[in-house]
């Protein structure tokens, strides 16, 4: 069984995604995007638009070159749209200067095929969309495509320009270019070479804004894919005070064809216009039958698009650069080529509020059969009028988007009979117009389909093509399989018929294609199964031994008997009681509780093992103690912290501490009588006790002497009482300065200091020589000048003294000289 589940798995993921007969559709797109003035934030807001298909899939956009723009990841669901605000990093995406090579590609990738395309969403300055055109955009060799009628006009900051932006998709790829016209940095016709990684963008920007001026039949060749971006900043309306942003992703030379029909917007007078660039010499160009012009390569031809629609041929390939709008606001769009091209299907998000214009072109046959969202209704036949020059084979339409849906919301157009192409035309006239062609640009119009690739043995396999006019269809497949139907049915399916059924496609006028579907065939399947789970699980409902017969369905819907022998293993269950004291762990735990642990036994099942876990505590104490020497207290004698750990009565510890101070008899000590200055005071500490007694009954432990007389204490402590007694005289203090000093290291006047200090504050004390040069400078009244400079004995000499200081609050100054003697 999982052999078939494997193959279904697969052929259902082929199956959804063949998507072929999709619009520009792909899982890989490349973007430069083009600077655009960022006056009155003409450049923004700038977004890009996501529509996803059959399948949901993961989008990533990144910049390979890592240019500054954070890689974002979004999830599409099946047939969705989504808005990614691009705005935060314009400077980082933006092609802003010519000339310079810089790293602001866009990847876009995709794990499923989805539309995309980028917008400036300006308020109704200056709009335009660029459809992004996955693989049919990239390629080795172009031809620029640009109007020439208008200027980048008006007066932003910084002006518009018109420009074509490279993007490379590989490393080391040499791009070389003929610009035709001036561009930033480069003279016109010179051609140059420059080389790119992957990621990597270049901006050949215009030098000047003249519609004479613009970048038409420029040509760009690659060694490695590139894909390029046109864009036309600002360009005004000769006649009208218009001015709006154009431009749209191109395609290289190999997609463009030799036939195109461009069907009229809503410009005002004649500013509806097709611009034709020629790929090859001697280019004849005819415009609905008629012979119009012939053109070298890389010459340009204005067109008038003046008919509802015109038919436009060629005999070499060329590219055919459409501009259109509402009122005298512009969009423009490189238009698909015919033959052979076009899609079923066309999705995109919408994006704008604004009036949405559907061009849709289809060959004659088709005009009925299109659904916008599942409505018949919008796209009718009534609308449509046959293309001139084409004998009524071709039909186009301009059709007003007329149901409601919500913005952000995907609009999808269906033609069930044909190919069909379609250009978007957004906006209002004043408010800004956008456009582009969502069709596919390539031949793709083979697709094989089946709608069950999972078929039981009996059943029957429907295969089905799209469905296109005037197209015949060959299928092959297993065991011999062969039909020329459409749609063909093979009943009573059996394994033989299980595999790959290729279907080709033949279009009048176009190459044959292919494509393919798998199918596989399922029938029934016997099984015996042998199953042991544990006691308390179950396996497919069933939760006891036994022997069970089922009848399932495989993954393909065919029936499958298995026979289920299954085996049920008991479990074991044990309970533990334990009980700890605090600070101790018993398998790992340490706080009282129970827990449930699982183990797997000797049987392969689930033992569960519980434990009932108490937690006893432990009692700490202490004890603060003081002795006298020479005893001691539950054994100790010295001062000291100890710690005792005894047993309590839950069998647990108990820690006791025990803080010890042993005390000696007190011996109080106030000192020896003194003298002191009048005004002074003095305070008496014998030393830390217990208690304190003065001689007038106070009972602190110091005391301030203010006056003479005779001072006395008594102390006691644990080991019994003291007292002690001074006395104090008290005597007038005059500050004093000797008037010589003898430094001669005898012990014996060998400093010049103040003399009987006491008390001062602030001091401050400066010795000059007779120069007038500080020789000795201190702020301690303890510290004297040694009779030394920068440790020199000085020669005996007359000095100089200044001396600050304040004592009992007061601020004094005195000076004078003295002899150094030796």
């Amino acid at each position: 069984m999982n052999w078939l589940k494997n193959i279904c798995l697969l052929l259902t993921c082929f199956f959804v995604t063949s998507l072929t007969s999709f619009a520009q559709i792909d899982t890989e797109f490349w973007f430069a995007a083009p600077e655009i003035t960022s006056s009155a934030n003409k450049d923004k807001p700038i977004y890009l638009r996501l529509s996803s298909f059959k399948v949901a899939c993961t989008v990533t956009i990144s910049q390979p070159a890592v240019g500054g723009m954070p890689t974002q990841t979004i999830t599409l669901p099946i047939n969705s749209s989504a808005t990614v605000d691009l705005t935060p990093w314009i400077a980082s995406i933006e092609c802003d200067q010519g000339n310079v090579i810089q790293n602001k590609g866009i990847l876009i990738s995709s794990t499923a095929q989805i539309s995309v395309y980028y917008e400036v969403n300006n308020s109704g300055l200056n709009p335009e969309i660029f459809v992004l055109k996955g693989a049919n955009a990239l390629g080795n060799q172009f031809f620029i495509s640009s109007q020439n009628f208008g200027s980048n006009g008006g007066t932003p900051i910084p002006l518009p320009y018109s420009s074509f932006n490279i993007v490379a998709s590989e490393n080391n790829t040499t791009v070389t270019i003929i610009h035709s016209k001036n561009i930033v940095g480069r003279v016109a016709g010179v051609p140059f070479t420059i080389t790119l990684n992957k990621g990597q963008t270049y901006a050949a920007i215009a030098a000047s804004g003249a519609n004479t001026q613009h970048l038409e039949g420029s040509t760009v060749s690659s060694s490695k894919p590139i894909a390029i971006t046109l864009a036309d900043d600002f360009i005004t309306s000769p006649g009208f005070g218009c001015g709006d942003l154009i431009g749209d992703q191109t395609i290289p030379v190999t997609i463009v064809g030799t036939e195109y029909i461009a069907t009229k917007g809503y410009l005002l007078g004649s500013l509806e216009k097709v611009f034709i660039t020629a790929t090859a010499n001697a280019t004849s160009i005819t415009q609905d039958g008629n012979a119009l012009t012939t053109l070298n390569a890389g010459q340009t031809f204005e067109l008038n698009l003046i008919n509802a629609s015109t038919y436009i041929q060629s005999s070499k390939p060329i590219y055919v650069y459409q501009v259109s709008g509402i009122g005298c606001e512009y969009g423009s769009a490189i238009l698909p080529p015919l033959k052979c091209t076009g899609s079923l299907a066309v999705k995109f998000a919408k994006g704008t509020s604004r009036d949405i214009y559907m061009n849709v072109i289809v060959k004659d046959g088709g005009q009925a059969a299109f659904k916008v969202n599942n409505n018949p209704n919008v796209i009718t036949a009534n609308k449509f009028v046959p293309v001139p020059g084409t004998s009524n084979q071709w039909y186009s339409a301009s059709i007003l988007l007329n149901i409601n849906i919500a913005l952000d919301s995907p609009v999808t157009i269906t033609n069930s009979r044909t190919f069909f192409h379609l250009g978007v035309l957004q906006g209002n006239d004043r408010e800004g117009t956008a456009f582009g062609f969502f069709s596919s640009f390539n031949n793709n119009y083979a697709n094989a389909s089946t709608p069950n690739p999972l078929v039981c043995e009996g059943g029957s396999i429907q295969l089905i093509a799209d469905t296109l006019l005037t197209a015949t269809y060959q299928w092959i497949g297993p065991n011999g399989f062969s039909s020329n139907q459409q749609n063909p049915l093979i009943s009573n399916a059996t394994a033989q018929n299980a595999g790959k059924y290729l279907v080709t496609v033949t279009l009048p006028g176009c190459s044959s294609q292919n494509d393919s579907v798998f199918v596989a065939i399922g029938g029934e399947v016997l099984s015996t199964v042998g199953k042991t789970i544990c006691d308390g699980t179950s396996y497919d409902g069933y939760t006891t031994s036994g022997t069970y017969i089922d009848t399932l369905i495989t993954i393909l819907g065919c029936d499958s008997i298995r026979t289920l022998n299954l085996t049920v293993k008991p479990r074991s269950f044990l309970t533990v009681t334990q009980t700890i004291c605090d600070g101790k762990s018993f398998l790992g735990y340490t706080k009282t509780g129970t827990y449930n642990n699982t183990f797997i036994a000797a049987n392969g099942c689930d033992s569960i093992r519980t434990l009932i876990l108490t937690v006893l505590p432990r009692s700490f104490s202490t004890i603060r103690q003081t002795i006298c020497i020479g005893q001691s207290f539950l054994g100790y004698r010295a001062t000291g912290t100890y710690r005792d750990t005894l047993v309590a009565s839950n069998g647990c510890d108990s820690i006791r501490t025990l803080q010890l101070t042993v005390d000696t008899q007190p011996i109080p000590n106030l000192g020896p009588n003194k003298e002191l200055c009048n005004g002074d005071s003095l305070i008496l500490f014998p030393g830390n006790y217990t208690t304190y007694l003065w001689q007038d009954n106070s009972i602190n432990n110091n005391f301030t002497v203010k006056q003479p007389g005779l001072y006395d204490v008594t102390v006691t402590n644990a080991c019994g009482s003291a007292s002690d007694e001074v006395s104090f005289t008290f005597v007038e203090c005059v500050i004093l300065f000797p008037n010589a000093f003898t430094p001669n290291g005898d012990g014996k006047n060998d400093y010049f200091k103040i003399l009987n200090a006491f008390g001062l504050k602030e001091f401050s004390l400066t010795i000059y020589n007779r120069w007038g040069q500080v020789v000795f400078s201190s702020t301690d009244y303890n510290v004297g000048w040694n009779g030394e400079i920068k440790g020199l004995p000085q020669n005996p000499d007359t000095f100089v003294y200044y001396c600050k200081y304040k004592k009992d609050d007061k601020q004094f100054t005195t000076k004078g000289s003295f002899i150094l003697i030796k």
